[in-house]
């Protein structure tokens, strides 16, 4: 277990490089489109995760594993698809190219295996001495106020990242509950990749609307409040026998 002060040490560490150190990288001075100096930034900042997971809280490293014969997995996968389809169905992604569409499949999972890592990861793992309650909690926290930044540096409206922030830490908050539920970080990973998927197939003008524009917040409180009670949920489940599986 990770004391106190080298907990929070390892957070502003963790915090620090993947925000801002690793922005200082000049990416955009590859000789490659946009596309895959993101995607190199992002694995810089994964790579970076690893090593940190690595020194100073392995044991996070027992997550990184999934059975796919597990009920778990399974009812983790299940609940994926019930929360994410609906607006993948609605989006633009299946009216766009192969080509396309496999570009933004790659670019949206880049996304989630760099922050998942990071906050499911990293930033869990750090806490998670102090208990798996405060340590879901913190590190949800953490997630939504990391979106604070799309104010300052995104071109984003006040009240469309406040609502973003909100609804950042609650997306997180049951991204843990899968995690703890299914015992593997690769089903929120794929959840999230899932969830970020639709705007990639934005126009720039529908974009610049969107996030520019004020927020939802009869939407985002309702769905909040779901994707909390259904965490909460999962993270009561998770305590219970974890040795259930279809074979049982």
């Amino acid at each position: 277990m990770l004391k106190t002060r080298n907990a929070v040490l390892l957070v502003l560490l963790g915090t620090v490089l993947t925000t801002w150190a690793i922005g200082l990288i000049p990416f955009n001075k590859l000789p490659v489109s946009s596309f895959w100096q993101v995607l190199a930034s992002r694995s810089i900042s994964t790579i970076s995760s690893l090593i940190l997971i690595g020194l100073f809280c392995p044991i996070a490293f027992r997550r990184f594993k999934g059975r796919l014969t597990s009920r778990r997995f399974v009812i983790g996968l299940a609940i994926v698809a019930y929360l994410q389809l609906p607006g993948l169905i609605h989006s633009a992604v299946f009216s766009a190219s192969l080509c396309h569409l496999l570009e933004g499949l790659v670019f949206s999972m880049f996304i989630g295996i760099d922050e998942e890592l990071f906050s499911r990861g990293l930033i869990f793992g750090a806490l998670e001495g102090f208990g798996v309650g405060i340590a879901a909690a913190i590190s949800s926290i953490h997630f939504g106020l990391l979106h604070l930044g799309n104010f300052f540096w995104g071109g984003q409206s006040l009240t469309f990242t406040l609502g973003q922030t909100l609804s950042a830490a609650s997306f997180g908050y049951l991204a843990c509950g899968l995690m703890l539920f299914t015992g593997s970080i690769w089903v929120p990973v794929l959840m999230h990749g899932i969830a970020d998927l639709p705007m990639q197939f934005f126009s720039n003008a529908q974009f610049t609307k969107e996030v520019t524009g004020g927020a939802n917040w009869i939407g985002v409180i309702v769905e909040s409040a779901i994707f909390i009670l259904i965490g909460w949920t999962l993270i009561r489940l998770s305590r219970a026998n974890k040795t259930l599986t279809f074979q049982s």
